[in-house]
């Protein structure tokens, strides 16, 4: 098998992981926050300052689409909100990059050496930090934190963490119950989510046939497509600024 793909046993693992995981959610959607994050003085989070960053946000723009390229941002800064929530002190120039071009290998023809979007995306944004900045340390961390994104557990590392946890929230809602309306609506209200869904399935239909035995597939398969749906994010009507 090729690096990302899983066996038919632990496709099924995952299967069974991911409906839990789902059914665990449903009691969130009713009932009172957990560790909500105090919306007083709240404000979105704006890119660290760093060439790396600005040319992760150029490389986004020329490879994503725009209702993806808006879903990479809320990322960042859903994750910047769940760091104050979980007490975490990520590499703020290594999260932004990861949550930037998380995506960039959703989609992509097939790959002879790499079976998941997920480790196609975390191999590209690994070479784009090395050409760049020349930084092992940072491009590690990105890898591993693109590579993970589609587990159905939270990984480990702080970067790897915060990108998972943003990336599921903004897909299927999951801890949104941990973050005070006051912070989910100055996000929604500044970066959109117009077309979004419509435009990650269509990509995860790809995955699915592209890639059958990767995470991405698994995680379809299993129901993913309901979870997209039922995301109170969907649903959300955000006041006007």
């Amino acid at each position: 098998m090729k690096p990302g793909e899983l066996s038919a046993a632990r496709r099924a693992g995952m299967v069974g992981s991911a409906v839990r995981q789902q059914l665990a959610m449903l009691p969130g959607t009713v009932l009172g926050p957990r560790r909500r994050l105090s919306s007083a003085g709240w404000q979105t989070v704006d890119a660290p300052d760093s060439q790396l960053c600005r040319s992760a946000l150029e490389e986004a723009r020329e490879c994503l689409t725009e209702p993806v390229l808006m879903h990479s941002v809320r990322c960042w800064q859903y994750a910047a909100a769940f760091a104050d929530i979980d007490g975490l002190r990520p590499d703020p120039e290594a999260l932004y990059v990861a949550c930037i071009l998380h995506d960039v290998g959703l989609g992509a023809e097939q790959n002879p050496v790499a079976g998941c979007f997920a480790l196609i995306g975390a191999e590209r944004a690994q070479k784009f930090v090395l050409l760049r900045k020349k930084d092992e340390r940072t491009a590690q961390i990105v890898h591993e934190a693109i590579a993970r994104h589609m587990d159905v557990e939270t990984p480990k590392g702080s970067e790897a963490a915060l990108l998972h946890d943003a990336a599921h929230l903004d897909v299927s809602g999951r801890r949104i119950r941990d973050l005070d309306p006051h912070c989910i609506d100055l996000i929604e209200s500044s970066y959109t989510r117009e077309g979004f869904a419509a435009d990650f399935a269509s990509r995860m239909k790809i995955e699915s046939r592209r890639r059958p035995r990767s995470r991405a597939a698994t995680l379809w398969r299993s129901g993913m497509h309901l979870a997209m749906k039922s995301n109170p994010l969907e649903r959300r009507v955000i006041p006007s600024r």
